[in-house]
């Protein structure tokens, strides 16, 4: 009790408690005092942020920083203690990082969305992306996405590395995945095993499915059917899932093509669109890259202090790797939280699927494993290391299933990821090397003979394709069997089989073949008869007689000669028209008449050059010098490379490397690449023998270009030059 003695309270007529009286005062008193102290405070603190602030953007008022820290603060305390923290260290406005409280980096971002400069955006000490920093990690501020990324452990369940979610009773970690899968249970309604929720009407576990059917259903009023509710209409009607998905509609006119449709940006809405468009007129902003300078689409916008980043630098983020300790693009947190590049984590997930039962990767595919972990861009292996045909296969070689042998790849077919995976191992020296076109061809007479179920006629065309086709082809100056001769072998031993199927079918063998029987073969239009002639000479065929072969006609598809010359100089002059590899291609064909199975076999040995700084390519018996512009052109060859793991084992001794590793292009991909650019190897090479022939004797243009004297001789004929006196002149300026 307050004794009689105490003097009033000036604020409340109470008395004041204490035994000091004119020292102690009541609780309204204090209150008074405490308010005054915090409002002081307030404007001090207030005042010395806004200074702070007003320094970076001097459009700043007390009011504008008051309105956002009142935002981020709402109660005295924490608003105290927000302008306390910030002007205690100044620098958190303009350093960024992640090293500052929460309630700091809300600030700064609230801030510069009210249109503050000068004021640097927090961002994760991880990702560097301006987010909301809720977790810690190594004493930096990271936001969630980056923590859940750092909270990674190979689940107890299924043996992945996940997220971790829970942990079971023993503390081993379980991702969300199987969390889930762990509630399972039977359905009281289905009775199947299934992740089950309990349901808040009658308490009982369902699954999704029978949670979907006990759902509430009424009548839809568009389509009349009895289903589930997902929307409904200005008069309270129901309206099922597929007619609001048919029947939605925007409220607004896109600008752009003038349909009432869904707005995918709006006029003046965030992303600073002047006008309203629809999901199909709408595209992508594309600026400048402040990573890679590229002018691509943005997949990150700018701020206030990150500048606009393209979906591949997004994506592939430059980091330390914690594996080998080089600077390059990889991921932030694969290698258990801790950064790893992609060629690291590539050659760790290829290390997985080359090793065999005991764990090791066999010694003959160890090169390959070094190739493909060698590559330019590793990235693409994570990306497809589960769709590519050829990895699979050597994964199943590795593992044992499948041979290491020519033979055990054949029986897979001849798609392109067999052929593909057959060239690395060769150049890897994992296979022996050997003839491709002259096995495939070996491999195409071996099934056509297995379908012909007369013996006798199976061993008479196995004796006429193994030892006068493929026997006799010639192969090229490399010592294998070129693609136009094995399609030339091809169509001779196909054209023998559908001779022989014409015998039987008119009931006849080969050695009592009658000659109206080989009229009407000859007039289905074949020009094929070598098999004939064959059996002729064999014994076979005596009784008929074979008319003699029509002579050789002569070349009716020439071009203009100012049409070929004006590619010439356009292939020669223009650098735009085409790539380098084109434009030496068509250059060689236009004017020295190559075919296109020759250009693609030129090497780098068949460029010399001498003292004088002259370029000589050798063509024929004797070495060409090249033309000015020409000359640039091929010694820059070769350019392109093949892709993939081929990359690192392409043979840079072709001009003209292909698709395989070790291998050239296929003439057909050399044609098809003139023929886009509007040159026609016939024709073309047509007018330039012609030409060839009109103006240099034939016997010069033939050792020059590769072609024998015969047939340079029957091209000068066809030009309608005569060249016999040129020997005799030649002697004669040899005296003078």
């Amino acid at each position: 009790m307050p004794r009689p003695s105490a003097r009033p309270c000036p604020e409340c007529d109470r008395p004041r408690s204490g035994r000091t009286p004119g020292v102690l005062m009541c609780r309204c008193a204090s209150k008074r005092l405490l308010a005054q102290r915090r409002e002081r405070q307030h404007v001090d603190r207030l005042a010395a942020l806004t200074a702070l602030i007003a320094g970076l953007d001097a459009s700043v008022t007390t009011e504008r920083v008051e309105a956002v820290a009142a935002q981020i603060a709402p109660g005295w305390s924490m608003q105290l203690r927000l302008m306390g923290l910030i002007v205690a260290d100044p620098a958190v406005l303009t350093a960024g990082g992640s090293r500052m409280p929460k309630v700091v980096a809300d600030f700064l971002y609230a801030a510069i969305s009210a249109g503050i400069t000068g004021l640097t955006s927090p961002s994760c000490a991880l990702c560097h992306r301006p987010k909301t920093l809720f977790h810690t990690h190594a004493g930096q501020r990271i936001c969630q996405d980056c923590y859940n990324r750092s909270h990674t452990a190979t689940c107890s369940v299924c043996g992945r590395d996940r997220r971790v979610n829970a942990r079971t009773a023993d503390g081993a970690p379980v991702c969300p995945r199987c969390q889930a899968n762990t509630h399972q249970g039977e359905c009281d309604g289905c009775g199947r095993t299934r992740t089950l929720k309990r349901s808040v009407i009658d308490q009982r576990r369902y699954c999704r499915a029978c949670r979907a059917r006990r759902t509430p259903t009424e009548i839809c009023v568009i389509c009349g059917r009895d289903r589930r509710v997902n929307a409904r209409d200005g008069d309270g009607g129901a309206i099922c899932s597929t007619c609001y998905t048919r029947r939605r509609v925007g409220e607004q006119v896109c600008d752009q093509c003038g349909q009432l449709a869904p707005l995918h940006a709006r006029a003046g809405g965030r992303g600073g669109h002047s006008v309203n468009l629809c999901a199909g007129c709408y595209t992508n902003p594309r600026r400048e890259c402040g990573i890679c300078g590229r002018t691509r689409r943005v997949s990150v916008k700018a701020t206030a202090s990150a500048p606009d980043v393209c979906p591949t630098c997004h994506q592939w983020p430059v980091i330390d790797c914690s594996v080998c300790g080089r600077t390059e693009p990889g991921r932030r947190t694969t290698n258990h939280g801790q950064p790893m590049c992609f060629r690291c984590d590539a050659t760790a997930k290829i290390d997985t699927i080359l090793t065999d039962a005991s764990g090791v990767i066999p010694a003959p595919l160890k090169p390959v494993r070094d190739a493909i972990a060698d590559r330019d861009r590793p990235r693409s292996i994570l990306s497809n290391l589960t769709r590519t045909a050829s990895l699979a296969l050597l994964a199943g070689i590795a593992q044992g299933r499948i041979e290491l042998t020519h033979d055990a790849l054949d029986e897979r077919g001849r798609g392109f990821s067999i052929t593909y995976l057959r060239s690395v191992l060769v150049a890897t020296g994992a296979l022996p090397p050997r003839d491709e076109h002259l096995a495939r061809l070996e491999r195409f007479t071996t099934g056509l003979l297995a379908d012909i179920a007369d013996p006798a006629d199976r061993a008479l065309l196995a004796r006429y394709a193994r030892w006068h086709v493929i026997g006799r082809a010639t192969p090229d100056r490399h010592g294998h069997l070129s693609a136009n001769v094995a399609d030339r072998c091809r169509g001779d031993i196909r054209a023998a089989r559908q001779f022989l199927d014409h015998l039987n079918a008119h009931g006849q063998s080969t050695l009592a073949c009658t000659q109206p029987t080989l009229d009407t073969w000859l007039a289905t239009g074949t020009r094929r008869a070598s098999f004939i002639r064959w059996l002729q000479r064999d014994g076979h065929l005596t009784a008929v007689a074979l008319p003699d072969p029509p002579p050789p006609t002569s070349p009716g598809a020439f071009n203009a000669e100012d049409e070929r010359w004006a590619t010439v100089r356009r292939m020669l002059h223009d650098p735009g028209s085409a790539s380098i590899e084109d434009r030496a291609a068509a250059c060689l064909l236009l004017l020295y008449a190559q075919p296109a199975a020759k250009i693609a076999a030129l090497t780098t040995d068949d460029i010399t050059t001498d003292q004088a700084g002259r370029t000589y390519l050798r063509l024929g018996p004797e070495p060409l010098l090249l033309i000015a512009p020409l000359d640039t052109l091929i010694t820059a060859l070769p350019l392109a490379k093949p892709f993939g793991t081929a990359q690192v084992l392409a043979d840079h001794r072709w001009l003209f490397p292909g698709k395989k590793a070790g291998e050239h292009i296929h003439p057909a991909s050399l044609i098809r690449r003139l023929q886009q650019l509007g040159i026609t190897t016939r024709t073309s090479r047509n007018t330039a023998l012609r030409h060839l022939a009109a103006t240099t004797p034939p016997a010069v243009f033939a050792s020059l270009i590769g072609i024998s004297t015969g047939a340079a001789v029957r091209w000068a004929e066809l030009a309608g030059n005569n060249w016999t006196t040129y020997p005799a002149a030649r002697r004669a300026g040899r005296r003078r």
